[in-house]
């Protein structure tokens, strides 16, 4: 067994990963450009920006109700709630999959900017796995998780606002890039 078998994990399963990297249509590219990065990244922190904000619409709709009462918003919360984590996830494995060949700074605070939007979101959904309803403390401290998680990308949020004052002048390289990585993180 290689080095880089060993080092996966002892389980051969197929199902040992819930979203695994083969999924992910943008790393099957031997490498992008800095462009296509740039619309990886605004696909990113669209997707996940979408994800936290549908979950925090369906928190707010759930604020004062007990739990099972309304189990579609539930339903709701819940699927954006983990999208967000499964975003990412998906973003996470991009960059250790191109970032060693890229120059953005963002690429080298991206492991630690992942790592601690991850730990906000798993204490918010602690917080809201814990509650026996859905109070207004409970909503009002999710809902600021999920601004932080937000604003712990701003950097890359600033990259993607500055990229997208070009409008139709982006480049195909951008626009396709982006494409591809929205359905990446958009495949359930």
């Amino acid at each position: 067994m290689t080095e880089s078998a060993s080092s996966q994990g002892n389980s051969s399963a197929r199902w040992a990963s819930t979203w695994p990297e083969a999924r992910l249509r943008i790393t099957r590219f031997p490498s992008i450009t800095a462009q296509q990065f740039f619309g990886c990244t605004a696909a990113f922190v669209d997707s996940l920006a979408g994800e936290l904000n549908a979950a925090a619409i369906a928190l707010r709709r759930l604020e004062g109700q007990g739990k099972g009462r309304a189990f579609a918003y539930e339903m709701t919360l819940d699927t954006h709630r983990y999208g967000a984590l499964i975003v990412l996830d998906r973003w996470a494995t991009l960059v250790r999959a191109f970032g060693p060949h890229l120059a953005p700074a963002i690429v080298e605070h991206t492991p630690a900017r992942v790592a601690a939007a991850e730990t906000i979101l798993a204490r918010a959904n602690q917080l809201i796995d814990a509650a026996d309803a859905y109070g207004s403390e409970v909503v009002e401290a999710c809902v600021m998780a999920f601004q932080t998680v937000q604003t712990t990308f701003s950097e890359e949020r600033a990259l993607a606002e500055q990229n997208a004052k070009l409008g139709p002048m982006l480049s195909e390289d951008y626009t396709s890039a982006r494409r591809i990585f929205l359905e990446d993180l958009a495949a359930r």
